[in-house]
C-alpha cells in the first residue's frame, strides 16, 4: 500500500490542503478511516505528536494523544500503521490495548457537540480463518504463506498459529531456536503440528503482528536464530513463481541508407529473440536477419532451445541449441541436451558477468558485436568513446570480435577478451555442467557428436576442486585442478591433457597448464578482476581447434597450416587514484606454434573529472588474427589509435543540461582526426537524446557533420541519425522494443529482460509502473523488463498520471519469479468520483469534524468530515445520497442527497443541505 507524507497536508492552507489530502487519498487509495484521522492529526496536530510520524500508511489509523485505559499512563506512539493489530501469539504487548480520545477536544467550540469515538478506542477485530498473507521475516518478504488465525480463549482477536514448515520457509533455525542463543537454556523444541502459542516460547525473542489490511504478517526474530538462507534477497523455493503462459518478442532493428560517389546502397539488420512460456518450460529462439539490395536477404538461426528449471537439483534443463561456457573449455555451440546448476537460487549467489565493449567512434557509426561466428548485437553509435554493456547473449563468455564501420564506410576490429573470473565456492557447494550432442559452429561441414561435463566442490573455506572432460569420436581431454583463497588474492591453476586423432591416421597428444589470478585491493584502488596465463605444448588442442582442424585436413588441407596456440596472457586491470581519476588496462597477447606469429590486442586508459570537466586519454593495439588460426581464415591489419576526449556541461551538471565534447583522435591506419559536438537530453524524464557534431580530418583537410535523435517511450525506443562528408551521406534508424503476448492481449513494452513482470491495473491508464519508465496502458497493462530471478522483487506503482477517479487497492506487490518467468502482478483499483462538499445540520449547526459519511445504500464508508463543515469523499454513482454519522443515535445523523452532471460542468465545492434521516433510511442503511 502507498505511504502518504502528512508534511504534505499540512503544507496548505484549510481548502487547499483538503484538496490535496482528497487527491493523495484517492488517487493512493488511502483507506477513508485513514484518511479520516488523517486530516484530523493534519489540522489538529495538538492532538498528539503526529509530526513526528513521516507517512500514515493505507488502512492505518493514526494515533492521538491518548491514555492507557487501566494505567492512565501515555501511549507509546506507534512504529507501524495503527490498524495493524498485534497478534498475541506473537507475543507483541499481548491483548490490544484500549485508547481513548480526548473527546473535549473535538468538540465544536464551547459548550459544542463532540462526536463519538468509542468506535476507535480499539483496533480492528480480526476474525478466525485461513487468509494468504504476505510474510516478512524482519522487514524482509520471505514469500506468501497460507495463514490460519484462531480464537482462543480470553482473546478478542484470533491469533496467529504456525507450524515448523512456515518458520522454516521464513528462514528461522528451529535447532538454534531449541538450545537458546547461550546455549545453556534449553528452550522448548517445536513439535509438530500446527501451534498458535506464543512464538516467543519457541523463539527467544520472537515477536508477530498482524496487518489484515496490508494482507501481511510481520515476524521479528533475532538475527542469531536466523538460517544461513535467509539472506535479504532469498526467498524458499515454495515461493517461487513460474509465471504465466505467454508469448515473448525482443526486437532490434536497424535500416541503414548509404551514398557514396553517386551510388547509393541500402542495407538493414534486425536481431530477434522470441520464446514462449507454458507451465515451467521456457521455449526460446534467437535469430538475425540482414539484408541489402546487392546481396539480397539472409536470415541465421544462432539458438533454438526449451529450457526448464529444476528446483531440487538447483538446476537448468536445456534441450536444443546454445553454448557451453568457456569458464573451463573452449566455448563451443552444440545441439543436444544440457544440464547445469544455477548459481542464482542460492542464497548470495555469485553472478556471472558480461565485458563492456569499449571503443571509439568517428562519426555515427554501425558497431557489430560477433561471438563464435555469431552475429549477436549490433547498434548504431554517436560519435566519440562507447560502451556497450547490454551483451545479454554473451553471459557465458568467448572472445567478442567488434566491427565499427563509420558512416564512411571505413570499418575496423578489435578483440575483446572474454573469460570468467577465478570461481570459488562456499564449503559443500557444488556447481556443475553436463552437456551432450552434437557440434553445431556454422563453420564446420562435419559436425561430430560430443560430451562434455565439469564439476566443481568447495573442501572448505579456501579451496575450491574441479575436474572435467571432453570427447568426440576422435577426441578426448581431461582437465583437474584447484582454486585457491590467499591473502594476496585468488588463484586458480589446472592442467588438461588431450589427445586428437588426426584424419589419415596420425595422432596429437599435449597438455595445458592454465593460472589465473584475481584481486581487489582497496586501500590502493587497484583491481585484478582477470589475470590470466595459459601455456600448451605443440601437440595439445582444445575441443573447438580438435574439430576445426580436422575438419580442414579432411578437405585436404595440409595439417602445418594450422596454427595452434602456445600461450596466451590476458590482462584486465584497472586503478582507482581516488580524485587523481581511473587508469585501466586491458587486453591479451597470443602467440602460436607452426608459425603462427603473434596477435597483440592491449588498451590503456586514463580519465578524470575537474569540478564539472570530464576528461580521458586512452589507446589502443590493434592486431587481427594470422591466417590459420580457427576462427578466422584471413589476415588482419594492425593499427595504433590515440584518443583524448573532453566534456564540458554547458549551463550546469542538470540532467537536461546540454554537454559539450571533443574527441582529438590518431589513427596509424586513417590519420588524424578532431570531433567536437553537442550533446543533450530532453523531456522532463529525459526520455529524448540528441547529437550534434562535425568532424575535420587532419591529413584529408576535409569535414564531415553528424546528427542523431534518439527517443525513449514506455513501448519502443526509436533513434535516427544523419551523417554527410566528402563523397558520401548515410542515414540510418533503428527501433527497438519488445512485446508481450498474454490472455488479456499484447502488450508493448521496451526492450525485455530475461525475466519479467507483467502489471495488470484495470482502469489505471498513466501511472508509472517500477523504475523502468513504464506505464500503464489503456487496457491497463505495462511490462516490468527486468526482474531478479529466484530473489525478491519489488515492484511499486506511481498513482502520478493517471485519473482522479481511479482509485488503487494496493500499490505494491512483491514476488520471486523463477528464470524466464512472465510473472503477472495484479493491483485491485476501484472506480469513484472524489468530491468536496459543503454542508450543514438540519439546525444549521456545522456537521461535527471527523463525523463518519457511508453510502446510504451499501453502508460502506466512503468518507469523513473536514474542517468548516466540508464533506471530503468519493462515490461510485452519478446520483445518490451519503449518510453522515457522529454517532448511533438517530439525531446524530443526518442524509446528503447528491446528483452529478457531467465532470467538467460539476463545480468544484458542491453545496448541499443535510436533511434528516427518516426511519426508513436508518433501516436500509444498517
Amino acid at each position: 500500500m502507498p505511504k502518504v507524507s502528512l508534511h504534505r497536508c499540512l503544507s496548505a492552507p484549510a481548502y487547499g490542503g483538503q484538496v490535496a489530502l482528497l487527491r493523495m487519498a484517492m488517487q493512493g487509495g488511502i483507506a477513508v478511516r485513514s484518511l479520516r484521522f488523517a486530516c484530523l492529526l493534519a489540522l489538529f496536530p495538538s492532538l498528539s505528536s503526529c509530526q513526528s510520524w513521516s507517512s500514515v500508511g493505507a488502512a492505518g489509523v493514526a494515533g492521538a494523544k491518548a491514555k492507557e485505559a487501566r494505567t492512565g499512563a501515555p501511549a507509546k506512539q506507534p512504529q507501524a500503521p495503527a490498524a495493524a493489530v498485534a497478534s498475541p501469539a506473537g507475543g507483541v504487548d499481548a491483548p490490544s490495548r484500549r485508547i481513548v480520545f480526548d473527546a473535549q477536544m473535538l468538540a465544536l467550540g464551547p459548550g459544542g457537540r463532540s462526536i463519538d469515538t468509542s468506535r476507535f478506542e480499539r483496533g480492528d477485530v480480526i476474525e478466525p480463518g485461513r487468509y494468504r498473507l504476505d510474510l516478512l521475516l524482519n522487514s524482509r518478504w520471505r514469500g506468501v504463506e497460507e495463514v490460519e488465525l484462531r480464537r482462543q480463549p480470553g482473546r478478542e482477536s484470533a491469533v496467529f498459529c504456525y507450524d515448523r514448515g512456515l518458520l522454516e520457509r521464513a528462514g528461522i533455525d528451529l535447532e538454534k531456536s531449541a538450545r537458546g542463543q547461550d546455549r545453556s537454556s534449553a528452550r522448548d523444541p517445536l513439535p509438530e503440528g500446527l501451534h498458535c502459542d506464543p512464538l516467543e516460547r519457541y523463539v527467544p525473542g520472537a515477536r508477530v503482528k498482524l496487518d489484515i489490511a496490508e494482507q501481511s504478517v510481520y515476524v521479528s526474530v533475532p538475527s542469531y536464530y536466523l538460517s544461513l538462507d535467509s539472506s535479504k534477497t532469498y526467498v524458499d523455493p515454495a515461493s517461487w513463481d513460474s509465471g504465466i503462459s505467454a508469448a515473448l518478442l525482443n526486437y532490434n532493428s536497424n535500416l541503414h541508407v548509404r551514398e557514396n560517389h553517386g551510388r547509393s546502397a541500402t542495407s538493414g539488420y534486425a536481431g530477434m529473440n522470441a520464446g514462449f512460456n507454458f507451465g515451467r518450460a521456457r521455449l526460446r529462439h534467437n535469430g538475425t536477419a540482414t539484408w541489402s539490395r546487392r546481396m539480397g536477404s539472409h536470415y541465421q538461426r544462432s539458438a533454438t532451445y526449451v529450457q526448464t528449471d529444476l528446483p531440487a537439483w538447483r538446476a537448468q534443463l536445456l534441450l536444443g541449441e546454445n553454448s557451453t561456457s568457456s569458464e573451463f573449455f573452449d566455448a563451443v555451440s552444440f545441439r543436444g541436451v544440457q544440464l547445469s546448476s544455477d548459481d542464482r537460487m542460492l542464497p548470495d549467489s555469485l553472478r556471472y558477468y558480461a565485458p563492456v565493449v569499449r571503443g571509439t567512434a568517428s562519426t555515427n557509426a554501425r558497431v557489430s558485436v560477433y561471438q563464435r561466428g555469431y552475429l549477436i548485437y549490433e547498434t548504431t553509435v554517436a560519435p566519440g568513446a562507447f560502451a556497450l554493456d547490454e551483451l545479454q547473449t554473451a553471459s557465458y563468455g568467448g572472445d567478442l570480435e567488434v566491427r565499427v564501420t563509420e558512416a564512411s564506410g571505413e570499418v575496423r576490429s578489435f578483440i575483446v577478451p572474454f573469460a570468467t573470473t577465478v570461481q570459488l565456492l562456499r564449503p559443500g557447494t557444488t556447481r556443475y555442467s553436463l552437456t551432450a550432442g552434437r557440434l553445431n559452429d556454422p563453420s564446420l561441414e562435419r559436425r561430430p557428436n560430443m560430451l562434455q561435463g565439469v564439476y566443481q566442490r568447495g573442501l572448505g573455506n579456501d579451496v575450491t576442486a574441479y575436474a572435467g572432460g571432453a570427447f568426440t569420436g576422435s577426441y578426448m581431454s581431461g582437465l583437474m585442478g584447484a582454486a585457491l583463497n590467499t591473502p594476496v588474492g585468488g588463484f586458480s591453476g589446472d592442467v588438461t591433457l588431450a589427445r586428437t586423432e588426426v584424419p589419415g591416421g596420425d595422432r596429437l597428444s599435449g597438455s595445458s597448464y592454465r593460472l589465473a589470478y584475481s584481486k581487489n585491493l582497496p586501500n590502493t584502488g587497484t583491481n585484478f578482476s582477470l589475470l590470466a596465463y595459459r601455456y600448451s605444448t605443440g601437440g595439445y588442442l582444445g575441443l573447438r581447434d580438435a574439430a576445426f582442424m580436422q575438419d580442414r585436413v579432411e578437405r585436404g588441407e595440409p595439417l602445418e597450416s594450422f596454427s595452434r596456440l602456445r600461450n596466451r596472457l590476458d590482462a584486465n586491470i584497472s586503478q582507482q587514484l581516488g580524485n587523481g581519476g581511473n587508469l585501466y588496462l586491458n587486453g591479451s597477447s597470443q602467440r602460436y606454434w607452426s608459425g603462427g606469429g603473434r596477435a597483440v590486442n592491449f588498451s590503456v586508459g586514463y580519465s578524470n573529472q575537474w569540478r564539472d570537466v570530464s576528461y580521458s586519454i586512452s589507446a589502443q593495439r590493434l592486431r587481427s588474427q594470422y591466417e590459420g588460426f580457427s576462427s578466422g581464415d584471413r589476415r588482419g591489419e594492425t593499427s595504433t589509435l590515440f584518443s583524448l576526449n573532453l566534456s564540458i556541461p554547458l549551463g550546469g551538471a542538470g540532467r537536461g543540461s546540454p554537454t559539450l565534447s571533443s574527441y582529438l583522435t590518431r589513427d596509424s591506419n586513417s590519420g588524424t582526426q578532431l570531433t567536437s559536438g553537442v550533446s543533450g537530453m530532453l523531456g522532463k524524464r529525459g526520455e529524448a537524446s540528441y547529437s550534434l557534431s562535425a568532424s575535420h580530418d587532419r591529413d584529408s583537410r576535409q569535414t564531415s557533420k553528424s546528427a542523431s535523435l534518439d527517443y525513449r517511450l514506455p513501448q519502443v525506443e526509436l533513434g535516427s541519425s544523419l551523417s554527410q562528408g566528402p563523397g558520401y551521406r548515410q542515414l540510418s534508424v533503428k527501433a527497438a522494443g519488445g512485446l508481450v503476448a498474454h490472455s488479456g492481449g499484447i502488450t508493448a513494452a521496451q526492450t525485455l529482460g530475461e525475466t519479467i513482470g507483467l502489471v495488470h491495473a484495470p482502469n489505471a491508464r498513466g501511472a508509472a509502473a517500477g523504475y523502468s519508465g513504464s506505464r500503464i496502458d489503456r487496457h491497463g497493462y505495462a511490462v516490468i523488463p527486468n526482474l531478479l530471478p529466484y530473489q525478491l522483487n519489488s515492484v511499486d506503482l506511481d498513482p502520478n498520471g493517471m485519473a482522479d477517479e481511479i482509485e488503487l487497492r494496493s500499490s505494491s506487490r512483491n514476488v520471486a519469479p523463477t528464470a524466464g518467468a512472465v510473472v503477472r502482478l495484479d493491483y485491485p483499483t476501484r472506480v469513484a468520483r472524489p468530491l468536496l462538499v459543503d454542508s450543514r445540520m438540519p439546525s444549521g449547526e456545522p456537521l461535527p469534524f471527523a463525523a463518519e459519511v457511508l453510502d446510504a445504500h451499501s453502508g460502506q464508508s466512503v468518507g469523513a468530515v473536514g474542517q468548516g463543515s466540508r464533506l471530503v469523499l468519493r462515490v461510485e454513482q452519478d446520483r445518490g445520497s451519503v449518510r453522515v454519522r457522529w454517532g448511533n443515535e438517530p439525531q446524530q445523523q443526518c442524509l446528503v442527497d447528491y446528483a452529478l452532471g457531467p465532470r467538467e460542468t460539476t463545480p468544484p465545492v458542491l453545496q448541499l443541505a443535510c436533511r434528516p434521516a427518516s426511519a426508513a433510511d436508518r433501516e436500509r442503511t444498517l
